[in-house]
């Protein structure tokens, strides 16, 4: 017998893009206003944004969006390909609307439909785009900036995975 709680993380985790989208969008319908009045919510998604400004500060300043763009607009590019986008879940698309991102997927071709001009258009990125640092980035990086870039993706993301934790367990009530 599968519960409750197990249908909804399947509905959060999987499917398709436009399936986990229109998942986050319901989910912020539904529960947006009274998640941006739980104090523990606001917080959290506060510490969150302050985390990820440091994080995207540290990448602009290693090149980081432009040359993840513009790999993935080559032919043999493949880190921020369409396949990867299908690794954002409905939960982190959900804390993206709760930051007040805009999120509109563009039509890319091969590459991530979640991928700008500049980068990813996401404030909270999925759990593989955090933890992976393909040859490109690592060659062009220094060993003090890859130190630091793990540093703040490491924080960022600890502070990302307690609030998927709180949502999971207030979208159950």
């Amino acid at each position: 017998m599968t519960t409750q709680a197990a249908k909804n993380l399947t509905t959060y985790y999987s499917g398709s893009i436009t399936d986990k989208l229109r998942v986050a969008r319901r989910l912020y319908q539904q529960h947006g206003p009274r998640l941006l009045r739980n104090r523990d919510i606001t917080d959290t998604l506060e510490a969150l944004q302050h985390k990820a400004n440091d994080l995207d500060k540290h990448m602009l300043t290693m090149g980081m969006g432009a040359r993840c763009s513009a790999c993935a607009a080559r032919v043999d590019g493949g880190c921020c390909s369409s396949y990867m986008a299908g690794n954002t879940d409905g939960i982190v698309l959900l804390i993206n609307l709760l930051l007040g991102i805009s999120i509109k997927p563009i039509d890319n071709g091969d590459e991530c439909c979640y991928l700008g001009p500049r980068g990813c258009i996401f404030t909270i990125k999925p759990i593989f785009c955090l933890n992976y640092n393909c040859s490109h980035i690592r060659q062009a990086a220094t060993k003090e900036e890859m130190k630091a870039l793990e540093m703040r993706a490491g924080a960022l993301l600890s502070e990302q995975i307690a609030l998927e934790k709180l949502l999971l367990q207030l979208a159950e009530k």
